[in-house]
């Protein structure tokens, strides 16, 4: 008997493993082909998919684009044009508003679940505020805050939330909650932001060395914030003896790093 070597029993194996995957592959063609056949439309599907997305994307920042347009149209006294697709406008701000009102409730309608609908109720949102419907804009703002915390947009959403609670007369509980971001260090907003709101809120709750220490600190911490020169200013005015002082800075000087 011939002895056959590791090699040829190798081979042999191979030869004997792929003759009986033609032989399963002659009997179930048609399974094969479906598999296969499934795996190429699931493809499709996904590619169909992807572009279908993209192109709404794109329909839909393009009619967020035209409500803005609209709401940022002039308010000319004659010869107002609101059906202008370059340039609207409006002969009065009820008509302005009344307008980008529509589109934009149309853009959520059209285009529900998209960041295009999102924007969209940040400006039907101040068009409630506007309006006088505080209650409709603070969920607007705040649904977008929760959906879109890390925004640049939810940064401004929260500022309108926290001017709206000063409006509705909730300023005790502002300067809490401010207070408690500045100790928290890792906060929503930056610092020089909410020492600046916090300033704002002290000063309408008629606690001005209060709201002298917040401003301070900006001058004191933040030398390159845009809050400076307010808060210089506001500073002059709530401490008229900084004037007076030595070295004091005009009003209406611009700051400059320490």
């Amino acid at each position: 008997m011939t002895r056959l070597t590791r090699k040829e029993i190798k081979q042999d194996d191979f030869r004997a493993a792929v003759g009986r995957s033609v032989e399963y592959a002659e009997g179930h063609v048609r399974t094969i082909i479906y598999a296969v056949g499934g795996v190429l439309l699931l493809g499709a599907v996904a590619v169909a998919i992807w572009f279908y997305l993209g192109h709404r994307r794109e329909v839909a920042n393009q009619a967020l684009a035209e409500a803005t347009k609209v709401f940022q149209a002039p308010v000319v006294p004659t010869g107002a044009k609101p059906n202008d697709a370059s340039e609207p406008s409006f002969a009065t701000e009820a008509a302005r508003r009344a307008r980008a009102k529509e589109l934009f409730k149309k853009v959520r309608d059209d285009y529900g679940m998209s960041d295009a609908a999102d924007v969209a109720g940040l400006y039907l949102a101040q068009i409630a505020a506007d309006e006088g419907r505080l209650d409709e804009a603070r969920k607007l703002w705040r649904d977008f805050v929760d959906e879109h915390g890390d925004s640049m947009l939810a940064g401004e959403a929260r500022l309108n939330l926290i001017d709206l609670d000063r409006k509705q007369g909730k300023g005790e509980q502002v300067v809490k909650d401010l207070r408690a971001m500045l100790e928290k260090g890792d906060t929503p907003l930056p610092q020089d932001v909410i020492l600046n709101e916090l300033g704002k809120t002290l000063e309408q709750l008629h606690r001005p060395q209060e709201a002298v220490q917040s401003y301070q600190r900006i001058l004191d911490e933040f030398p390159q914030s845009p809050f400076r020169q307010d808060a210089q200013q506001k500073l002059l005015t709530l401490d008229p003896t900084r004037a007076a002082a030595p070295g004091a800075m005009p009003a209406g000087m611009p700051g400059f790093p320490g």
